[in-house]
């Protein structure tokens, strides 16, 4: 070794001479959160962010689709109210199921495998629902794409957070909620250009492309390096990050061997609701999100339905259900405008959560949300309806940014995602009860759909101060 570099090593050797050096000195047995420091964030980042982003944006996507394609729906097959409220009910059911099975299975089995094999079934499913010939094919179609998206979203928002610093963590969360809002943005700007000219079923084609490079970027990429680490598989999670190191162009200790702490079972119910210590947050994080996507979800379902009636020009009056109307352009605009919301609201969290932790801003948060829906009784016109609906967007997407922070934190890695496939189930149970709720009772009476909004806020309130204190950490470190 050269005299310089013994003298003023730090000032005057390359990062891949101290390294070296390293080799020589030091135990090459590294921890893995030391492994992902020495990497850095580059290429490889970037590249599990964007699959992150893709594979989440199929979440709301779903939502948003259906939502706006219903009353096409209704008036080309003389859909009954009954049938209209299974296709969405069945959609979320199977999503719910999935998400609780597969947020274990990518436990056990791995993110990466078992997003491959949903993302390749969800691309024949929205080829299959689009070509449809009646309302049960249909209906099959849409199912298999809740059961796909439902495992996918149940797996990306922890695997977002796997395979950067601990300085970044919290930046996966943010793209993969992120593109879930996205969606809802992308689907209602494309229907506003699309839907009146080309169809509902191009309209599907159109709003599945996106998840065709998300394949191919999960097959390109390697699984996540600390799910491997976590399940005893240290020498692919050396070959993971060793894949990481030279997309980013860093050089890693050639007899680097990579470790971290292991949990005793993978996937375990057992572990995240036998003790007290996790089967609190697991609970009133699943009561929380069951209650922000109850009324994200019904809100989504819920403004197709009152522009179309233009029930608030009615004074609230019962809309008439027979009146086989589309979405007018100016409808389809509201709605693509107040999705933004969304993005502002998680944009908003991401920052808030940064310089004042998680459980105030969440308390805030669920606040506001009872004011917001409370204003939703004074009805005057969609316009009204369009600036209340951007409002409380803006709380839902907080709230929920909020929640998805809180997550990762609160478990382990071993029964991380086996707790996210439990609360995010827990969400689209809150979704098919909004969504049976919005199709059997707003053409009786639309208010009392709102009164329901806010009973399920004013809960996930109680339960944002049940959380008797903050999690481990303002970064998303490994517990």
């Amino acid at each position: 070794m050269s005299e310089d570099k013994v003298t003023d090593y730090g000032a005057t050797a390359s990062r891949e001479d101290t390294l070296e050096g390293q080799d020589d000195e030091e135990d090459q047995e590294w921890e893995l959160n030391k492994v992902l420091e020495t990497i850095g964030v580059g290429p490889a980042q970037y590249i599990f962010w964007t699959i992150s982003f893709l594979i989440a944006y199929s979440d709301y996507a779903e939502l948003t689709l259906i939502a706006i394609i219903i009353p096409y729906l209704r008036c080309e097959w003389n859909l009954s109210k009954e049938f209209e409220a299974t296709i969405t009910i069945s959609i979320f059911l199977i999503y719910a199921a999935s998400g609780l099975v597969c947020g274990k299975l990518s436990d056990i089995y791995g993110r990466r495998k078992v997003m491959s094999i949903t993302t390749v079934i969800l691309i024949i499913a929205g080829v299959g629902a689009a070509v449809a010939y009646n309302q049960y094919m249909f209906l099959f179609w849409r199912g298999i794409a809740g059961a796909c998206i439902g495992a996918n979203f149940a797996t990306i928002v922890v695997y977002s957070t796997e395979f950067s610093p601990n300085e970044y963590r919290t930046v996966g969360p943010l793209i993969s909620i992120l593109g879930s809002y996205m969606s809802t943005f992308v689907v209602n700007v494309i229907g506003y250009f699309a839907l009146n000219s080309l169809g509902w079923r191009w309209l599907i084609i159109i709003i599945t492309i996106p998840v065709v490079p998300a394949f191919i970027l999960l097959i390109v990429m390697p699984e996540s390096p600390r799910y491997l680490c976590v399940s005893g598989q240290s020498e692919r999670a050396l070959e993971a990050v060793k894949f990481m190191a030279k997309i980013n162009r860093v050089e890693l200790p050639v007899n680097l061997k990579v470790f971290c702490h292991q949990g005793a079972e993978l996937g375990s119910f057992k572990t995240l609701l036998g003790s007290e210590v996790h089967r609190k947050p697991a609970l009133l994080l699943s009561t929380m999100y069951f209650a922000n996507d109850f009324m994200e979800t019904g809100l989504l379902v819920f403004l197709p339905l009152a522009f179309i009636s233009n029930f608030c020009g009615q004074n609230g009056a019962p809309p008439d259900r027979n009146r086989c109307l589309p979405l007018s352009q100016d409808d389809l605009w509201m709605l693509s405008v107040s999705a933004i919301g969304s993005l502002v609201g998680c944009m908003a969290a991401y920052f808030v959560a940064l310089s004042c932790g998680r459980l105030k801003p969440l308390r805030a948060s669920h606040v506001i949300q009872v004011l917001v829906y409370t204003l939703m009784f004074i009805c005057v016109n969609n316009l009204y309806l369009f600036g209340i609906a951007s409002a409380v967007k803006i709380v839902n997407a907080f709230v929920c940014m909020m929640i998805f922070l809180i997550v990762p934190e609160s478990f382990p890695t071993m029964i991380r995602n086996t707790a996210t496939g439990m609360i995010n189930s827990s969400g689209k149970l809150g979704a098919v009860s909004a969504t049976a709720m919005v199709y059997l009772l707003f053409y009786a009476s639309p208010f009392a759909v709102i009164c329901g909004f806010i009973l399920v806020a004013a809960v996930a309130c109680g339960c944002s101060f049940a959380f008797d204190k903050e999690t481990n950490d303002t970064l998303m470190t490994e517990t």
